[in-house]
């Protein structure tokens, strides 16, 4: 199924699970784990501390149905529970210090692109991505990953990021300038 058609699926999924289908609970948990999962990864959260939040975020999803009538697009949903949970978990964890969570790193791996690449070209293509990544900064790095690999939109990158969508729109050009110009 492409991309389009897999979102297209989301808004019936989370309807019947409203209406009470665990079924189609446990789609939209197979469907998003490993996305929020490599999303985590690139947060920095240690792999155990990942899946403790991951099962809190779907416990809460579960749970908290009222709170997803109004919910457009169940991916940014999940994401943002998904981050605001790692933020609450690192806040509580340093709390002697005063933390911008806003500034943490942002670590990709070109293993996240690893379903999008054919297996005789992606060793020299992960390479590549990798190099390219090292030149920007965290945010872009994060910025990038959001919107191109995850496919979400500007305003719900700039939501993630706590900026504005122009914001998102310029850094990521910024970030897209960068890598070209250290290409070429």
């Amino acid at each position: 199924m492409s991309k389009i058609g897999e979102h297209e699926e989301d808004p019936i999924l989370l309807f019947s699970f409203l209406k009470g289908d665990n079924n189609a609970f446990s789609s939209i948990y197979n469907k998003y784990v490993d996305e929020l999962f490599a999303y985590g990864i690139g947060l920095g959260f240690e792999r155990e501390t990942l899946r403790d939040a991951i099962q809190d975020t779907f416990f809460k999803f579960y749970t908290n149905k009222k709170q997803l009538e109004g919910v457009t697009h169940l991916k940014y949903y999940l994401f943002r529970m998904l981050k605001n949970r790692l933020f609450d978990i690192y806040k509580s964890s340093n709390k002697e210090n005063i933390v911008d969570v806003t500034n943490l790193p942002f670590l990709i791996e070109p293993s996240v692109l690893d379903e999008l690449v054919a297996n005789e070209d992606k060793a020299a293509i992960e390479t590549e991505i990798k190099n390219l990544l090292e030149i920007l900064t965290d945010r872009q790095k994060e910025a990038v990953y959001l919107r191109f690999i995850q496919e979400l939109e500007y305003e719900e990158v700039a939501n993630l990021l706590d900026m504005t969508a122009p914001a998102v729109r310029k850094l990521i050009s910024r970030a897209i300038k960068r890598m070209r110009d250290e290409k070429f």
